[in-house]
């Protein structure tokens, strides 16, 4: 497992965020990063838990909505490595532990920091990545961080509840 240092701040959200999830095999970004590097199989799955506002302004490359993401888990997991991610592993987290597969622990704030890309609406590279607010404003100095706001995140919460209880009746 590789590993990486992170500013102190980040590394104690990492941590606090990887603790609440005992049961789920976290993977860390520089050794999903490599994963990604790779051609051959296993091939690497990205799922983005994050709203579809996030999705908009940047994704790791290649990576699919949670909400596409309609086959089989068990049987993608045997020649894919399916790894969640959101911006600070707590809602991949729970995807990853409903799938039984990793997740990027620290997400997309660790991505950033070692060296990971992000692509935006048309897949074009970028350097803007949305964050909640300040608290989880621990992206890489490169990286142009974007913050709706406050009724804007509320709203977006609300439809990701609505999302995960209709996924639960369907």
């Amino acid at each position: 497992m590789a590993t990486h240092e992170y500013p102190e701040d980040l590394q104690a959200l990492i941590t606090q965020n990887d603790i609440k999830f005992p049961s789920v095999e976290h993977i860390p970004a520089a050794d999903a990063l490599k994963l990604s590097a790779t051609s051959a199989p296993p091939t690497t799955l990205f799922l983005d838990c994050r709203s579809e506002a996030e999705q908009s302004i940047s994704i790791i490359p290649s990576a699919i909505p949670y909400s596409s993401f309609d086959f089989d888990a068990s049987q993608a997991t045997k020649t894919t490595t399916v790894i969640c991610y959101c911006t600070i592993g707590y809602r991949s987290a729970i995807r990853a532990q409903e799938l039984k597969v990793y997740n990027l622990s620290g997400s997309v704030l660790s991505w950033s920091h070692v060296g990971g890309t992000f692509v935006d609406s048309q897949n074009r590279p970028t350097n803007k990545l949305h964050v909640y607010g300040n608290e989880w404003d621990k992206a890489a100095p490169e990286i142009e961080t974007v913050k709706f706001g406050f009724l804007n995140f509320m709203l977006e919460s609300l439809r990701e509840v609505s999302r995960m209880i209709v996924s639960k009746f369907k």
